[in-house]
C-alpha cells in the first residue's frame, strides 16, 4: 500500500505544477464557436468544476491546482477499485 501512496503524491505533484502551466485561452473548438459566432447557441451545463475551477476559490491557478489534485485522487480512486476487483495471478 505505501507504493501505491507513493505514487499517488507523486503524481498529484506533478498534476499541481504543471496546473500553472495551464492557458488561460479556451481550447481549440471554444475558439472556432467564438470565430465563426455559434458560440451563442452552445448550452451551459452546470458542473462542480465548471472550466476546472473550484467555485468558492475563484478563478485563480490555485483553483486549478485543487481541481488537477481532485481528478488525479478520482482517477487513483477508480484505479484502486478496478485493480482490486480483477482477479491476482502470479507469473512463473
Amino acid at each position: 500500500m505505501k507504493k501505491y501512496i507513493y505514487y499517488f503524491v507523486l503524481i498529484a505533484l506533478i498534476a499541481i505544477a504543471a496546473s500553472y502551466l495551464a492557458s488561460a485561452f479556451p481550447d481549440g473548438l471554444e475558439f472556432v464557436a467564438e470565430k465563426l459566432g455559434f458560440i451563442s447557441a452552445a448550452v451551459e451545463h452546470s458542473s462542480v468544476m465548471t472550466d476546472y475551477t473550484m467555485p468558492m476559490l475563484g478563478e485563480t491557478s490555485f483553483s486549478t491546482a485543487v481541481s488537477g489534485l481532485i481528478g488525479v485522487g478520482l482517477c487513483f480512486g477508480a484505479f484502486w477499485v478496478i485493480s482490486r476487483s480483477l482477479p491476482f495471478s502470479s507469473r512463473n
